[in-house]
Order: C-alpha cells, then structure tokens, then sequence
C-alpha cells in the first residue's frame, strides 16, 4: 500500500501495531478461525515499512502474511475500481472502490526494484513472472516506462537469485498447491531464465 510522504514513520508505525495488538482486529478474526497474531517488523525505512503476521489457527497451524506500505513518488498515474467478485467471495468481503497500478506500471515498478542495488527480493521476480505470463503484459509495454540501463540491471539481478533465495523469500507465502511446484529447483528455474529472457529481448 502507498502512504503520503508527509505520514512520518513513527506515526505509522505507532497507529499500525495498536490496531495489531488490539481485540477489534482479532475479534473480527476470530469467525474465520484465526486464534491469535504475532507480528514482527523486519522493515522500518524512510521509504518502505513492512510488518510479518502469522495469523496462528488452531492445531498449530500458522499462515504467514505482510503488510508494506511504500512512499512512492507521487506522479505514478492510479486506476480505480472494484475487486474480482470471486475474490470478494473468498474473503467474505463487500465490493469496495479501491485504487490501484496498472498492470504496465506495476511490471515497471518491480523492474525498478529489481535494478535496484540496495534490494534484493526474490518476489519481485515471483511478482513480475505473474505479471509477464498471467497478466500478459508484454516487455515491449514495459519498456518506455524504464531506462535501459534498468531493464539491464534487472536481467542481472534476476540471474542472481538462486532456489534458495526463493524458497525462503517467496515459498512460505504461496497457495500450497504453486508452493510444492516451486519446490522443485527445475521450476524455479524455469522460471527465472522466463523473464530473464523476456526482458533481454527487449533490451536494445
């Protein structure tokens, strides 16, 4: 989720772990199962602040979650809309307006986040596979929203990552069906040399 720059850190921070700590959240979790949250913040930049959930069932059984909110710059052009009625039936969830990127900008966004010298997280790879081969955006939209020398930088990062990387930044969060299927080393790869490829090929 994207925060004004002008929210500071601690504020949020302070606002986010009240609503965390809180019997509301958890009551409203209860019904569905969830008998109590841990949370942890492995993240507090200016830029980037993210909490870990593990929303704790009964039995033992734990699914893990995060909550990210990101100061991004402020001329990213915004869609809005209602989310997929299945969806929303899943969850259990009323329609909703909500604002969100397009598709392109998202893709050009993990491609920034991928060139980026300072990060290294093997979901934006996860993320921009789905984008690329679910959502069907094609590099070639991509590209007159980042740099060259980004989509190269990115194309080096992505062959940097290795299963290991992936089966702890990226597994543990998948549905248990597309997590087993990353379990193998051949899928992963698969994969990574995908967008890999994808993104050489429109590298000039």
């Amino acid at each position: 989720m994207d925060v004004a720059p002008q929210v500071r850190g601690g504020t949020l921070q302070n606002a986010l772990e009240t609503i965390l700590q809180g019997q509301a959240l958890l009551a409203a979790l209860v019904p569905h199962g969830v008998l109590r949250l841990r949370s942890t913040t492995p993240k507090q930049t200016n830029t980037t602040q993210r909490w870990n959930v593990s929303l704790e069932l009964g039995g033992g059984v734990s699914v893990p979650t995060r909550i990210e909110f990101s100061r991004r710059r402020g001329d990213l052009p915004a869609s809005s809309g209602i989310p997929d009625a299945a969806l929303l039936s899943r969850h259990r969830l009323l329609p909703f307006a909500a604002q969100f990127y397009d598709a392109t900008q998202m893709a050009a966004q993990k491609i920034a986040a991928l060139a980026s010298p300072s990060r290294y997280a093997a979901r934006d790879l996860f993320d921009l596979h789905h984008l690329l081969r679910t959502v069907c955006v094609t590099p070639a939209e991509i590209a007159p929203h980042v740099r060259p020398e980004q989509m190269a930088q990115a194309v080096e990062k992505i062959r940097l990552f290795t299963h290991r990387d992936f089966t702890g930044q990226v597994v543990p969060y998948l549905p248990d069906t597309l997590a087993a299927h990353y379990r193998d080393p051949d899928a992963f790869a698969r994969l990574r040399d995908d967008v890999a490829e994808a993104l050489t090929a429109v590298r000039p």
